[in-house]
């Protein structure tokens, strides 16, 4: 790396040289060993979390794929099993195929997830450390560089967000499932799968309705004639039918009664209907809770978005008795996407009295949202969590009605987005952000501070984007709006100008903000005074800006300065001045003064070590940074000696 550095923000922080960086924000980056020298894949390394307890049929199929060199893409109506078989074949293939790994693909952030939790299951120090992107870019590497392996991408909406990755990773197995069936010529061969024989769906019924003991089967054929023969319409029939002792005949009387036969989904529809208004009079809690997680993503929905009532695991275990959800030994719940579609949507001639029951269901996925997630979103100890909500998130926001979000979900919308702006997917942190904003203004105004921070938080994820005019004109206005608001000397004026400063350097505008951060804090001296918190972070701020444009003395006066005020003012144990001590070490460092570099890092070290712990991500980040350093050089010591030296000394006293 060149040993650039660059910081914005409370709290934020970067170091330079070959270390790795520390980004707006908190977030390290830091390199550990494990993430320079090969990734290995572990033995038997398995991810299917789809496992049919009953499969009956789909012999030829199963050959084609044994036979197929090439992707295949399994194509079909929703509910006719595309998933049941390619989970079937794929954990056939775990024995001679390493790793064996699902991607939930229905969008392109989701293959990007999935191809970075494949970079972590792999190497699992790099979790916390690497954000998605380049997670995403090791396991594309590994894949392209490695045969033997299988992918199995489920439920892709739009083949060009898995055509690339097809194309680069092309020397293992790839298997996709897809309701589209056209635009898949040059990526793989499809398949399209049937609804099953006549004689394959009375054989799933018939193995699901007798699994716990004999039950009554007769009227079976007709059943599952009427289900269209879908296979999950004939499962979460069958299943109600053993678990009730409900003869099929019976069942089909019911099921008559909710309308004509109509299309195969609509089938779906009615069965789960039947089976709902049946299980509601002695399991209350269950249609609800189904209503509710439908509003998540359909795959390991975690424990703790589910409802904290004393029924809720009992009603789950009916929805998982009667076919209707998957349940995972950690807790977590899977239901099928067509299931939960279906629990959106009031039933024929219900809508003008429904819409309020679909509105209870997803307030309360709202307020799990509130009450799983933690807020501060920065710190690390909360990374994991927010790992597991994020596809939750994403999933409610393309359910719903921007004009639906409430003022306790907007809190974590924001969070939510600056998680992903952390991990570097910053298309979809700035999606989030401006979904949360549209909210903000809807229900604060647009000249709230938390609607100008939201505006404020969107400039910066745009210019991390690329996006580096957007960047800048959303900076601006930012800055014109709260000094009308808030007038020019306001603190969060003054931070919004170190803002609009920051999106000119991610723009590569640096002149333009040395200019602008160099006029900021000469206000921030005037106004807030020299030796107040937010005009020392600005200074480091302005160091790190000099870094970039090369001048090295400047910085390292500057950050001197600002490092030294932040300890007297503050004190050494105080996380702003840790960082901002962390950032001088990073300028020496990149100036090549490597021995006072050296013996920062040291000191630092053991600060982190009893303040922080040695996992914390600043305390890896120093130990790194120190063993980056190497054997002493004497020669890089006397030619940059920092503030030590004559223009060093000027430039130490800094703006007063």
């Amino acid at each position: 790396m060149s040993g650039d550095i660059s910081a914005s923000g409370d709290r934020s922080v970067a170091a330079g040289g070959d270390i790795g960086w520390v980004h707006t924000g908190d977030r390290v980056t830091a390199l550990p060993p494990e993430a320079l020298g090969p990734v290995v894949c572990p033995p038997g390394l398995v991810n299917v979390p789809r496992k049919a307890a009953h499969f009956v049929g789909r012999g030829e199929e199963g050959d084609l794929l044994d036979r197929e060199a090439e992707t295949v893409v399994i194509c079909g109506l929703g509910g006719v099993g595309k998933s049941s078989l390619a989970a079937r074949w794929a954990l056939r293939q775990a024995a001679d195929r390493n790793p064996v790994w699902w991607i939930t693909a229905e969008s392109r952030a989701d293959v990007d997830a999935g191809l970075a939790g494949l970079a972590a299951a792999m190497q699992p120090a790099l979790i916390d450390v690497l954000p998605q992107e380049a997670l995403r870019e090791r396991a594309l590497q590994w894949l392209s560089a490695h045969d033997g392996w299988l992918l199995v991408l489920d439920n892709v909406t739009d083949p060009g967000d898995v055509a690339d990755l097809l194309a680069r990773a092309g020397r293992g197995r790839a298997v996709v499932t897809s309701r589209t069936t056209d635009a898949w010529y040059g990526i793989g061969r499809v398949l399209t799968l049937p609804v099953l024989p006549a004689a394959d769906a009375v054989e799933l019924f018939t193995r699901v309705a007798t699994h716990a003991g004999p039950r009554d089967t007769t009227g079976a054929e007709q059943l599952c004639e009427t289900l269209g023969q879908l296979p999950l319409a004939v499962e979460i029939a069958a299943a109600y039918c053993g678990r009730t002792a409900t003869p099929p005949l019976d069942y089909l009387a019911e099921l008559g009664r909710s309308g004509g036969p109509g299309s195969a989904e609509e089938a779906v529809a009615r069965t789960l209907r039947v089976t709902l208004n049946r299980l509601s009079a002695t399991v209350p809690y269950a249609s609800g809770i189904l209503r509710m997680i439908g509003w998540f993503a359909p795959d390991r929905i975690p424990a703790l978005l589910l409802p904290p009532f004393p029924g809720t695991r009992e009603a789950l275990g009916e929805l998982a008795a009667h076919s209707m959800v998957t349940l995972h030994e950690d807790g977590s719940v899977s239901v099928h996407r067509l299931v939960q579609a279906i629990a959106r949507r009031p039933p024929p001639g219900g809508e003008r009295e429904w819409p309020g029951v679909l509105e209870r269901a997803r307030r309360l996925a709202q307020t799990a949202f509130g009450h799983a997630a933690p807020l501060d979103s920065v710190e690390p100890a909360h990374w994991e969590t927010w790992r597991v909500l994020v596809p939750h998130v994403e999933a409610y926001l393309r359910h719903t009605d921007p004009a639906e979000d409430n003022d306790a979900l907007l809190p974590v919308l924001g969070a939510a987005g600056a998680y992903l702006s952390l991990n570097g997917r910053y298309e979809e942190a700035a999606d989030v952000y401006v979904r949360t904003l549209a909210g903000c203004e809807r229900l604060f105004g647009p000249d709230d501070p938390a609607t100008l921070g939201l505006r404020g938080a969107l400039a910066e994820t745009l210019a991390s984007a690329g996006r580096a005019d957007e960047a800048i004109e959303a900076a601006a206005a930012v800055v014109q709006s709260m000094t009308e608001v808030l007038g020019a000397d306001d603190t969060n004026t003054l931070k919004a100008r170190c803002c609009l400063a920051t999106a000119h350097v991610k723009a590569g505008l640096i002149h333009r903000a040395v200019a602008l951060q160099e006029s900021v804090l000469v206000d921030m001296v005037r106004v807030l005074g020299a030796k107040d918190r937010e005009t020392l972070l600005a200074c480091s701020e302005l160091a790190g800006i000099y870094r970039t444009a090369n001048r090295i003395r400047e910085a390292v006066a500057l950050g001197a300065h600002a490092a030294a005020e932040l300890s007297a003012v503050l004190g050494e144990e105080d996380l702003d001045t840790l960082i901002t001590r962390i950032n001088l070490a990073g300028l020496y460092a990149g100036a090549g003064a490597t021995d006072r570099a050296r013996a920062d890092y040291t000191e630092l070290l053991a600060v982190c070590v009893r303040l922080l712990g040695d996992d914390h991500p600043y305390t890896v980040h120093v130990r790194d940074a120190l063993d980056a350093q190497g054997p002493d050089d004497e020669q890089g010591a006397d030619d940059a000696q920092g503030p030590d030296d004559e223009q060093g000394a000027d430039d130490e006293q800094g703006p007063q």
